[in-house]
This record gives C-alpha cells, structure tokens and sequence, in this order.
C-alpha cells in the first residue's frame, strides 16, 4: 500500500515502511510515535515506546524532533546503547561463569585489538595447539612477521554469525587471513578461548553485546517478556542496516504483545563490513504484518530527484516541493580546485558539504590538502611498524581525541583522553584530560606537520609510555608526519562539512560535492547487487538544492552518456 509521509496508519499492527531518501520517514517516524502516545491504551508512567535507529546523530535528531513534551515517553537510541542498557547490564551475571565474564569489570563496550600477550597465552593454550606444525607454529605464528601481521588483521576482524543448524558463533574472515589461510580453520576452532581472555577482563565489544543479548534471550525468556512488558511499541528506522542477529532479537520480541514497525530502504544498505545484510530487510516479515510504501522526495529539487529516478530501478520517486534549481555538474580535475571553482560560482558564504567514500579523502578535504600522494594504508603501517600496543593505543587515542576536539566534538574528545587515565578517579580522569587536551591544542601547529615522534615526546610528559630502541618502530615515528597520520583518523562522530558518506547518514544539506572513487555507479549502475554504488546514491541524495561530482579524469564516451543520460554537466578543470 502506498501512504505519504503524513499518513497515520494503524497502530495495534505490525508494519514495515519501504522509503526511498528524502522520503521523509523520519518525519513519518516522529508523527507516528506522538500518534501513539496520544492513542494507545497500552502506554503508562511504566511503559514506553523504543525506538532504535543506527547512529547516535540520528538519536540526537528523532530527540529533537520529538520535543520534550513528548521524548520523556519514548526511548530513542542505537540498538547496542539500548541491548546493553536493557538486557547486558542487569543479565549478564546470569552467564558469566558460562563465558567466563567479570561482570564487576564490565563497564560499557569498546573496539578491542589484539595485543600481544593476549594473543600469545592463547596460542600457548589452544585447544588445537598439536595441530598447529611447521610452518605454522605457535612460534612462527608470533614471531614471523607476515605470519603475526596476519593473524593480527584476522582477529580484528571476527564476526559473530549462524551455522549451519542455526546456532550463533564465531568465525573468522578468510579474506583477512593471508598468509595464516592455511591454519585460519585450525584457529577459528577455539576462537571464544580467545574472546574469555578479554572477557575475564571486564572487556566486551560492539559484537559481543549482539552476542551476549542473543545467548541470554534465547536461555532465559523471562527476559523477553520484561521487554514487552517495557515496551509494547518497538519501532526500528533503518533497519536496512540490521545484521542477523539484530534481526533475530526483534523477531523474538514480536512473538508477544509488542508491537514492531520497521522502516528502511534496501537501496540505502551500506554497512555490509559490519556485518548488516540487505536481505534482512527484504525478508523481514511477521504475522499480520502490513506492509507500505511511501514514494515521494520531500528533500531535493527536481534535477536531483531525476538524477535519484535514473539510477535506481525499483521506485520511482515523485517530486514533493516540484522546485527547480541547477543542474547536478561533474567537474573534472582535483577535489579542491572544485570546491574554489563552486566558491566562486556561487559566493565564499555558501556552505558546501563534501562526501567522500573514505577517511583520508573526508579528513583531506577539511585541511584542504590535495588528495595526491595520501597514504591510505598508513594506518596499517603504524600496526606493522610499533608492536607495543599500549604505545599505540594512546598514540591513536591522542589524535583522535585532538582531531575530534579540533571539530568541536569535545564529548569524544573527553571520552578518548579519559580512557588514557584508567586508574584514576572519575574527577582526576576529567582533570588530567582537560590539561592534556587544552595543551594539545594550544601547541598544534608545533607538532602538527612534524614527524610523529615530536607529538609523541608532548604526550609522554602526561603519560606514561615505553621508549624505543633502533628498529623499525622508531624509524616509522622519525619518517612519518604528525599530519600523515591524522588524516587517515576514523573520527567517531564527525559533523564537520567534510564527511565520510557513512557519517552523513541520515543528515541533508543545500549543496553537495560528492568526491567518488570512480563513476561506475552512473556508468553501469547496479544497486541491487554493488554496494559501492549505493554508497555512491546515498552521498547524492543527500543534496536538496545543490549537487556536484568531482573526478580526476574522465572518458569521452563516458562524458557523452553521463551528459546525455543524465542530463549533468561536464566541466574540465
């Protein structure tokens, strides 16, 4: 059934809402739970509606919308905040001798990379240990650098999926494996040996939570019946980002008296690397449940929405504010000489929102650096290079922490640098990481575009790091700059006007510079199949006035069907 975005539907029934972007299914969203609210029979003082959404940006923008009259009836947040709020932190304890977990230590959860003495005592302990012969022994394994480079890549990349009789473990990623192929299977047979060793330490992931949820709902369903009895309205946005597991909870919530709405679009799925599967929506179903359609674009102009209508196959979007503007235009050359030529254009006061697929690109663009010689894969240099994890760590932690700051986003800013402190009182944690931060700050430009080994010596006076010896670690801190490693920084909650399209989820804005990789999403587009190019169609419906692309270089006959299809056009640089 087709509905518009300010259509009430009804609300004792489950529902699953199909929106392309602009459609303004937050706008439906936030209308529907006031609806319910105001309608319900089922919601009192003790019973609230949840509502779970993908990011914390878009928690912050449902809170907002809600207003305050009506957000203390609702609980908006991300699906791990809210697993972890409503079912880890009060059940956990109910199988933590199972899975070796010290609860008491547990305090929120974190990304966990391997370090070596984890690692090591694993290795030392496996289960299949005699398995393990030449070439591949525990020794080799550890100290043979593409062997230990490798199988530090694949741990950091486990995934919690069902076997093949439906029950929930962990495997490992053999595209990650490499060199360790051909023992990955050997590994992978003991690898919740290696999570307990984590584990004893009060230490869980974003993965574990899902884990750990999935394993306490399914062994204690009295769990499941407080959740209902919690909340008798479950509404999901996005859910074209839900992984299996994520997907098998909400199932397993529906089952009685709640009710749960799903909204998403298969065509905006761009999570896949952690572990979010396009089929979950598309398959997603429940008994009696209705399911709609909502059709229009609410967001861009008319040369956008036509754009949006070529590329995609299923819908066909229609034109809410009928508004013309101009027409989307593919610059040719580099990505700054782009963003001056539209300065110019259009005036130095008008806010231009870049788009890139990646880190370095994003954080490139909001120095305003060109593009040419970063190098993406430092990052992983830096792992190979320094093998003392805990310098690392709080070499990681420090730019991420002052790059965060240098946006404004000081929340994160103050959550990395106090993690620097563990050990300290809450009160000492907030102090020493004001200090450490300001001085950060104030002294960026003396170590900002020197060797790494400069910002290093600043953050040694605050805390305490090993030194180093002749080799390869201190050779990477001496040969690489402070700036060659920031810009490749994943920074947590970005809201700068130069984005990852990942971190522009959900947002809009008048005018758009999309820096792509290539333009295979408009030469042969394929969104059912390719999620590049869907990462590539979200970064263009994000523009509501304005849309511009920017390629180093182009073919002609690319050129001729880029402007004859798509009615864009081609400048040369």
């Amino acid at each position: 059934m087709i509905i518009s975005s300010g259509e009430f539907i009804e609300l004792e029934q489950h529902f699953k809402i199909t929106a392309g972007p602009g459609a303004g299914k937050t706008h439906w969203l936030v209308n529907h739970i006031k609806n319910t609210i105001g309608n319900s029979l089922r919601l009192d003082k003790a019973r609230k509606i949840a509502c779970i959404t993908y990011t914390n940006i878009a928690v912050e923008t449902i809170m907002k919308k809600l207003g305050t009259d009506t957000a203390n009836r609702v609980e908006v947040s991300t699906i791990h905040s809210f697993l972890y709020k409503h079912v880890i932190k009060p059940y956990l304890f109910l199988i933590a001798d199972e899975f070796c977990v010290n609860v008491e230590k547990v305090n929120g959860h974190d990304t966990i990379l391997p370090k070596r003495s984890t690692v090591e005592n694993w290795l030392e302990n496996h289960s299949f240990k005699t398995d393990l012969k030449h070439p591949n022994t525990v020794r080799q394994l550890l100290f043979i650098d593409s062997k230990q480079k490798s199988l530090w890549l694949w741990l950091s990349n486990l995934e919690y999926r069902f076997d093949s009789t439906g029950h929930l473990n962990i495997f490992g990623k053999i595209e990650k494996a490499n060199s360790i192929s051909k023992v990955a299977g050997i590994l992978e047979g003991d690898l919740i040996s290696y999570k307990k060793l984590s584990w004893r330490n009060g230490k869980i992931d974003h993965d574990d939570v899902l884990f750990f949820s999935y394993k306490l709902v399914k062994k204690f369903p009295f769990i499941l019946k407080v959740l209902r009895a919690k909340f008798p309205y479950f509404y999901l946005d996005e859910v074209q980002d839900t992984n299996p597991i994520q997907a098998k909870i909400i199932k397993l919530i529906a089952e009685e008296e709640t009710i749960v709405g799903i909204i998403g679009d298969p065509a905006q799925s761009i999570y896949a690397f952690q572990g979010a599967d396009i089929e979950e929506f598309n398959k997603f179903q429940l008994e009696n449940m209705a399911e709609y359609r909502i059709l229009e674009n609410r967001r861009s102009s008319n040369q956008i929405i036509d754009l949006l209508n070529l590329i995609r196959s299923d819908i066909v979007q229609k034109k809410y504010k009928n508004v013309d503007e101009d027409l989307p235009i593919l610059f040719v050359g580099d990505a700054i000489d782009a963003y001056i030529k539209i300065k110019d254009l259009y005036g130095d006061n008008t806010v231009i929102q870049t788009l890139s697929r990646d880190n370095p690109t994003a954080n490139a663009m909001k120095s305003m650096i060109t593009l040419d010689g970063i190098d993406s894969k430092i990052l992983n240099k830096f792992e190979e290079s320094d093998s003392n994890s805990d310098r690392k760590k709080i070499i990681l932690s420090a730019i991420e922490a002052i790059e965060s700051a240098r946006i404004g986003d000081y929340k994160n800013a103050l959550e990395k640098t106090k993690k620097l402190y563990n050990g300290f009182s809450e009160k000492e944690q907030v102090n020493r990481s004001v200090v450490l931060l300001q001085e950060l700050l104030n002294t960026y430009c003396s170590y900002s575009s020197e060797a790494i080994i400069e910002f290093y010596s600043i953050i040694k006076r605050h805390l305490s790091m090993a030194g180093f010896k002749a080799g390869a670690a201190q050779n990477f801190y001496k040969t690489n700059s402070f700036e060659q490693l920031s810009i490749c920084i994943n920074l947590k909650e970005d809201t700068s006007h130069h984005r990852t399209i990942h971190k522009a989820k959900g947002d809009e804005f008048e005018s758009v510079l999309l820096v792509p990789e290539s333009l295979d999403f408009l030469i042969n587009p394929n969104l059912e199949r390719e999620e590049e190019h869907r990462v590539y169609y979200v970064g263009l419906s994000r523009a509501k006035s304005r849309l511009f692309i920017v390629i180093p270089d182009l073919l002609k006959k690319h050129q001729k069907l880029i402007e004859e299809k798509y009615k864009i056009k081609v400048e040369h640089l």
